[in-house]
């Protein structure tokens, strides 16, 4: 599993807004060593939590998000917000000299951070997306393709 492609993934369904936003993970640009068919993810820096709050007002120009629209949009911006925090809180990595059944439960509780904040943020771009009119949908869908900084 590649913790890269992964990520991206999850970036770029949410998170590209961090979830447009991007998290932490999906940024991170860590090297893979294939070895036996089972790959190996090589030491890598910690990556700076991401400018969460530039890619909410892109968000918000993006959409046109309107003053009836506000409400979801800030559920949503606010989500986001607690999610980036609670990825830069997290562990990123365990110890250098960390043996590889260390790296896959550093990996798995890195991920379950990001899965949680994914739960937390579905409920709120349902009813932000519910109140979206079709151009703002596609503007939305778009940018969620695309990801952060699309």
């Amino acid at each position: 599993m590649s913790q890269n492609s992964s990520r991206s993934a999850v970036a770029a369904l949410v998170g590209g807004w961090l979830v447009i936003v991007g998290s932490p993970a999906a940024t991170a640009a860590g090297l893979h060593l294939a070895v036996s068919g089972v790959i190996l993810a090589q030491t890598r820096p910690n990556p700076p939590p991401p400018d969460v709050e530039a890619s909410i007002a892109s968000l918000h120009q993006r959409l046109q998000i309107t003053a009836a629209q506000e409400a979801p949009f800030n559920a949503f911006a606010n989500a986001l917000r607690a999610n980036a925090r609670a990825e830069a809180s997290a562990p990123h990595q365990p110890p250098a000299n960390a043996s590889a059944v260390d790296e896959m439960r550093a990996e798995i509780q890195y991920d379950e951070v990001e899965l949680a904040g994914l739960k937390r943020l579905l409920p709120t771009l349902e009813a932000l997306y519910a109140s979206l009119s079709p151009p703002q949908r596609q503007a939305a869908d778009m940018a969620f393709r695309q990801g952060p900084g699309g």
